[in-house]
């Protein structure tokens, strides 16, 4: 039998790699704080200042001189990721449960206290408790449920109860299914603030009969109650239909002397519910119309001369101007084609 010998640098060769390997030769981790170790001190040579070299490696002056001391005293294995592990750990703290009841009672009696007042009040009760265990044991009793957060209570008690609202002895909803089948069956109303200049502010008052596009409008320097029953009042005796329903939104100049006009006359008043102008769409476009058609032009400060201004411009719109969801036929136009006759002589003359 023939017996093989393996050399001695062979075996120092295999030897080598296992102690390599063994200390995180073969690690990534390893190899590349290895390698940012080497650029930090081809940069130093060079005399890059550590501020730059920082940008560039990735890593602080203190981290890269803790690393190169590993790397001196332990060898490749000291360049390792360590467990960031604390040395010392808080043990399993286990509470009486009658410091959680009282903690958890006291909370949901009280849903806004902090661990501050609710520690003051276990202290005067008898409890030798500290501060920071009442935090932790209300943190405790939050994420299992059995108490509310102070955050989260008090988010929800503003979206449940918000502004009371005001009582609307007349308005009330549009019933579901109500449309507009003729002209005046429902016209929506809203208002609009419109800058003139530095400091000069109008409030346009917008009216829009959903069956025809028939619109009326007026200005003024505020928007009140008053005034938007002026204004349901012109809308009345103008129209050249009756008027059956009025739709609005929740703004306080619909309340109060509007509504009770609106009672008065027999009108119906549909009021939006909150946050939803898109249920008023029809007028809200109407209004897009003025911004772009009307107040985009030269106009004169003063109301009195405004409000001409704007007659002779919805004189123009109901009479004159196609409107494309009519088939290209002015309002009154289509009006007079609902009714099987001619054109009417525009009342705005």
């Amino acid at each position: 039998m023939q017996l093989t010998t393996v050399g001695k640098a062979i075996w120092r060769g295999a030897r080598k790699a296992q102690e390599l390997e063994a200390a995180g030769a073969g690690d990534p981790q390893v190899q590349e704080r290895l390698e940012k170790l080497k650029q930090v001190e081809t940069l130093r040579r060079r005399g890059v200042p550590w501020r730059e070299v920082q940008e560039v490696v990735g890593i602080s002056r203190a981290t890269y001189y803790r690393w190169r001391k590993r790397l001196k005293e332990e060898g490749l294995s000291g360049l390792r990721p360590r467990s960031r592990r604390p040395k010392r750990t808080r043990g399993k703290v286990r509470w009486s449960p009658e410091i959680l009841l009282a903690i958890e009672g006291l909370r949901k009696g009280n849903p806004t206290w902090g661990r501050w007042p609710i520690w003051l009040s276990l202290r005067k009760g008898g409890f030798a408790v500290s501060e920071r265990t009442v935090g932790r044991i209300l943190a405790h009793l939050e994420a299992r449920g059995r108490v509310e957060s102070v955050a989260s209570f008090l988010a929800r008690a503003r979206r449940g109860k918000g502004r009371p609202s005001p009582p609307r002895p007349y308005a009330q909803r549009k019933p579901r299914g109500y449309e507009a089948k003729a002209p005046g069956d429902l016209v929506q109303v809203d208002t609009l603030s419109v800058t003139l200049g530095p400091g000069e502010v109008v409030k346009h008052f917008s009216a829009l009969d959903l069956a025809t596009r028939f619109s009326l409008a007026q200005v003024h320097g505020r928007a009140t109650a008053s005034l938007a029953a002026r204004f349901l009042a012109e809308l009345v005796s103008r129209a050249p239909f009756p008027i059956r329903a009025i739709q609005v939104d929740g703004g306080s100049e619909f309340m109060a002397e509007f509504e009770t006009t609106c009672q008065r006359l027999g009108i119906r008043l549909f009021v939006l519910p909150p946050r939803s102008p898109k249920l008023n769409g029809h007028v809200e476009r109407m209004q897009r119309t003025f911004r772009d058609e009307f107040y985009t032009r030269p106009l004169p400060s003063r109301l009195s001369e405004l409000q001409a201004e704007l007659e002779a411009y919805l004189n123009y719109y109901n009479g004159r101007r196609p409107h494309r969801a009519l088939g290209g036929l002015a309002p009154l136009e289509f009006l007079a084609m609902m009714q099987g006759g001619s054109v009417p002589q525009s009342h705005m003359c």
